[in-house]
């Protein structure tokens, strides 16, 4: 049988609220002797007492549990958040349930349904949802929240990158390099972000070619065998409105003399080894991550500060196949 908070008060010669008072921590534990604590928690160790964690929850109201709720686990871009995140709320006493929608809005909302009756004391939400109404049909108003990577209007505690500067890096990075002509690869245009990708990028360019589905690698396989249908030449460049169309297209491309410069939002893996010239427009997945546990912890412990949505810089990066061809254009 496993130890119990009785049998560490006989051990140690205290009571049980004793025991369970210096076991709880906080604020109630300081209220016991130094000499006492110490005597009741390495007994509780020696005797290897394990809390009730259920129990606790259910005496507190409160699992030191925050739901992390993202749109597609295959994309690294979320793994490295998710990883951050953890790491941010450890370092305060949380630990994490991750959840994935799979970008299906009737998975989102059973999470959304599911996860409060869970006991979390909070979530981090990447959003499919578009309006707070709607979130709040499925979620308690004053559930601890945060709104990451899609805005959502009337919830200041969001975080995300500023699209249009997000955008406007890529763009300008493109005509330096002479390209007039593009087509486009976007994700659904129900997104917020995949639409206001390729409204920006239709702005600065004349779009000979679109073509939009799912934000996955297949999506962009086929854009780009759609795109070499009936043409003569590809345009200047293949704009992606994230990494995984991107990956989806370089995979297609085959050994042509001039491959056209591939553009995306979010890194391509290992593409400063790849031949093809490609630039990309990133966003700074640490700061995100920060901003986003900094923004949910004074709604955990009670605090009501103004809180202020949070928008995130980003910065372009190219390969060296990208760096020569602009080079020789100069």
């Amino acid at each position: 049988m496993p130890p119990t908070l009785v049998d560490i008060a006989k051990r140690t010669n205290t009571s049980v609220s004793t025991v369970s008072r210096v076991l709880a921590g906080g604020a109630v534990a300081q209220r016991i002797s130094a000499e006492t604590r110490a005597r009741v928690t390495a007994a509780a160790k020696a005797m290897g007492y394990r809390p009730n964690l259920l129990a606790r929850g259910l005496r507190t109201r409160k699992s030191n549990t925050i739901a992390l709720l993202v749109t597609d686990f295959a994309n690294p871009w979320y793994g490295q958040i998710a990883s951050l995140v953890e790491e941010g709320l450890h370092r305060h006493g949380y630990s994490m349930m991750l959840c994935n929608s799979g970008e299906d809005p009737v998975r989102e909302a059973e999470y959304l349904q599911m996860l409060p009756q869970k006991g979390i004391d909070g979530m981090i939400l990447v959003p499919l949802v578009r309006t707070r109404r709607a979130l709040h049909e499925f979620i308690p108003p004053d559930l601890p929240l945060v709104i990451l990577d899609r805005p959502i209007s009337g919830i200041s505690a969001s975080v995300s990158s500023d699209e249009e500067q997000l955008a406007g890096i890529l763009c300008d990075t493109l005509l330096r390099a002479s390209v007039r002509e593009v087509a486009l690869v976007t994700g659904p245009s129900t997104i917020v972000t995949h639409r206001r990708r390729g409204e920006i990028v239709s702005r600065g360019f004349h779009v000979v070619a679109r073509h939009e589905g799912p934000a996955r690698i297949e999506t962009g396989r086929q854009a780009f065998i759609k795109f070499g249908e009936g043409r003569h030449a590809l345009p200047d460049a293949i704009v992606c409105t994230n990494n995984f169309l991107g990956q989806g297209v370089i995979e297609t491309i085959a050994q042509i003399e001039r491959p056209p410069i591939i553009a995306c939002f979010d890194e391509i893996p290992m593409m400063h080894l790849l031949p093809l010239p490609i630039v990309c427009s990133i966003q700074d997945i640490p700061m995100l991550a920060d901003a986003a546990v900094n923004l949910l912890l004074p709604q955990l412990t009670g605090e009501s500060p103004r809180l202020q949505p949070v928008i995130v810089p980003a910065r372009a990066v190219t390969n060296r196949a990208f760096q020569t061809r602009q080079s020789i254009r100069a």
